[in-house]
C-alpha cells in the first residue's frame, strides 16, 4: 500500500516519514510542501492514500481535495485546526488528524485506511460476476446480488457507490468506484452522464439539456457527459 504526505510545515513531514518507518505495510512514496507538485504527482502515480495539511499557504487543503478528479487517492487530513473536521468529513476523508498527532493514532488512522483499501479491493474483485444479467456487490458485510435490468441509477459517494433499484426504496451502498462500475455496464446500456451518476437508459423517463429524468428523480448531467 502506498501514500503520499502534502504539509507546508517540513517538521511535519520528518515526523510523518518517521512514523511510516514503523508501518513496514505502508510505502511512503514521496513528501511535498508544494501543492503543485504533489498534483503532478498523483497524475503521473498511482497512490492509494493522500494525507494532506489543510492550512498552507499556496492552497487550501480542503479545496485541493475537492479539486482532485473523481478517481483519486483515500484521504487523511492532518491538521492543528478542530474546526475544520466536520467539512473534512463531508469530503469522505478516512480519517481526521489533529496535530500533534502520536504515533498511536497515525498508526490507527492508516490501519483504517488499509482495511478499507481492502474492502474496495474486495469489491472490485467481486462486482461482476461471469453472468451477463447479474453481479454481486459486498455491502453491509454479506454479497449482495444485483439484477442488472433493475438498476435506475447508480451514484457516486466518494469512495462508495449507491445502487438505486427498481421496487427498493433503499439503495444498496458498496466500496467501490463508479468508473469501475461504468466500464462494465457500458455494453449492457448504461450511461455516465455526470461525475457522480451513471444511469440505466432503458430507464430514463425524460431528458432535457442539463438533466434526465428516471423513476421520477431528475438527475444532473454534467456538461463534459452531455
Amino acid at each position: 500500500m502506498t501514500f503520499i504526505a502534502l504539509d507546508d510545515e517540513p517538521l511535519a513531514l520528518v515526523l510523518i516519514r518517521k512514523f511510516a518507518q514503523d508501518l513496514p505495510e505502508w510505502n511512503l512514496l514521496a513528501t511535498f510542501t508544494d501543492a503543485a507538485e504533489a498534483s503532478v504527482f498523483l497524475q503521473n502515480n498511482t497512490v492509494d492514500l493522500l494525507l494532506s495539511d489543510i492550512n498552507m499557504p499556496d492552497v487550501n487543503g480542503l479545496q485541493f481535495v475537492r479539486d482532485l478528479p473523481d478517481e483519486h487517492p483515500m484521504v487523511i487530513f492532518v491538521t492543528a485546526y478542530k474546526e475544520h473536521a466536520h467539512e473534512g468529513f463531508n469530503l469522505d476523508v478516512v480519517d481526521y488528524l489533529v496535530k500533534p498527532v502520536s504515533p498511536e493514532r497515525f498508526t490507527k488512522a492508516l490501519q483504517k485506511a488499509a482495511d478499507l483499501l481492502e474492502l474496495r479491493r474486495r469489491a472490485e474483485a467481486n462486482a461482476l460476476a461471469p453472468a451477463d444479467d447479474h453481479f454481486f456487490v459486498f455491502s453491509e458485510y454479506q454479497q449482495v446480488k444485483i439484477v442488472v435490468k433493475d438498476i435506475l441509477y447508480m451514484e457516486s459517494m466518494g469512495d462508495y457507490v449507491k445502487i438505486f433499484l427498481a421496487a427498493q426504496s433503499k439503495p444498496i451502498m458498496t466500496l467501490e468506484r463508479l468508473k469501475n462500475f461504468a466500464e462494465r455496464l457500458q455494453s449492457k446500456g448504461f450511461r455516465r452522464i455526470h461525475r457522480s451518476y451513471l444511469v440505466n437508459e432503458n430507464r430514463v423517463e425524460a431528458r432535457q439539456k442539463s438533466r434526465v429524468k428516471v423513476s421520477g428523480v431528475w438527475l444532473p448531467v454534467g456538461e463534459a457527459y452531455g
